[in-house]
């Protein structure tokens, strides 16, 4: 292999991109602004709490607590044993957990409430605010039913705290956008570029010289993966000014975003070898990457859409890749633990491969 031959071929490839408007903009610029405005509007001022409630009482009082404290608006109730509900705790998927013990009645007003809260170790200020909504909500629950109305007095919760991760949205986000930008970098970066290259026979003349395309289809791959480390380097830079808290390690998101890219180059070079020119090539482009934008929980969790749609959209490429991404930085899983995730994505990075294989051209 001649590799000085190779090196001038991946600079190229590397200035072609940037010189491709279009490209650059979709792949590199969209997702960074997106990440930027998102971050400063800052959508962590819902008053919604995340209660996980454990009840051992095994009493009809405490399910008709359970049953009053459903009916308040800024609760979302979770049942379950102790233990799970405590980790979903530590974790960061419930802000406070309400222990209702074995043998436990309605105290009388002005006497302790007989109930336990755990709460994660979040931000003082915050959890002193969201303590008192949890107050005031056990208080309608216990002497108002029905939400009929505020009472003077508030039974004290016995609180204790649990070390817990404080994730924001910013720590879904981030994940997300790296997800897209590995996904456009992938579609608008190859296609767009070697759409052009089809357009003006440049890659047919390039059968006239001693190159082997071996060597320029390596070096257009090489460039953009560089690009694609890059870009994610800088939003994640971007992330931790933020506030993102890096759970994971750096090789283990290496290699998800290595794969990843995998999958979206091969995508890229499909729609490039299908497409004779870039009015064919932007729309099948769009048509790809929008749905999995909005569907593979790029911006906001899956769990908010319907159940048949959730089905199917676990089964995205994107869905997989983003899973993935979150489950290094919000959770610290090494790749054995993202086995499930590893798996989709080289099943999918197979298929596209396939696919790129039937449907790219040089003419």
């Amino acid at each position: 292999m001649r590799l000085g031959v190779l090196w001038a071929l991946f600079i190229a490839s590397g200035k072609m991109f940037i010189r491709n408007r279009a490209a650059v903009f979709f792949s590199i610029f969209l997702p960074l602004i997106i990440m930027l405005i998102f971050g400063v509007l800052n959508f962590e001022g819902s008053v919604d709490i995340d209660l996980g409630i454990v009840d051992e009482s095994g009493s009809s009082q405490g399910t008709a607590l359970i049953s009053e404290l459903e009916d308040v608006d800024y609760l979302v109730i979770h049942q379950g044993e102790l233990d799970a509900e405590l980790g979903a705790l530590e974790t960061g998927d419930r802000d406070f957990v309400i222990v209702i013990p074995a043998g436990w009645s309605v105290p009388p007003p002005g006497t302790d409430s007989g109930l336990t809260a755990y709460a994660g170790s979040g931000d003082p200020a915050q959890l002193q605010v969201l303590e008192g909504l949890v107050q005031q909500a056990v208080a309608q629950a216990l002497y108002a039913p029905g939400g009929g109305g505020a009472t003077a007095f508030v039974p004290p919760l016995t609180f204790e705290s649990v070390e817990s991760r404080d994730l924001g949205y910013i720590d879904f986000l981030v994940p997300g956008i790296v997800g897209m930008t590995i996904m456009q970098l992938g579609l608008f970066g190859v296609a767009f570029g070697f759409v052009q290259l089809k357009r003006t026979g440049a890659l047919r003349r390039l059968f006239a010289t001693p190159t082997p395309p071996t060597y320029f289809l390596s070096a257009q791959v090489g460039s953009r993966l560089i690009i694609g480390f890059v870009q994610v380097a800088i939003l994640i830079g971007v992330g931790l000014w933020f506030g993102l808290q890096m759970f994971g390690d750096w090789l283990t998101l290496g290699v998800i975003v290595l794969v990843g890219s995998v999958i979206f180059l091969a995508i890229g070079f499909a729609i490039a070898g299908w497409a004779k020119n870039e009015d064919q090539a932007a729309p099948v482009a769009n048509l790809i990457s929008l749905p999995m934008m909005f569907l593979s929980g790029v911006f906001f969790p899956r769990d908010a859409m319907p159940e048949f749609l959730r089905a199917i959209t676990q089964f995205m490429p994107l869905t997989y890749v983003n899973d993935a991404l979150r489950g290094v930085v919000n959770d610290g899983d090494n790749l054995l633990a993202l086995g499930p995730q590893l798996l989709g994505m080289s099943v999918w990075a197979v298929i596209t491969f396939v696919v790129a294989v039937l449907l790219f051209k040089w003419e």
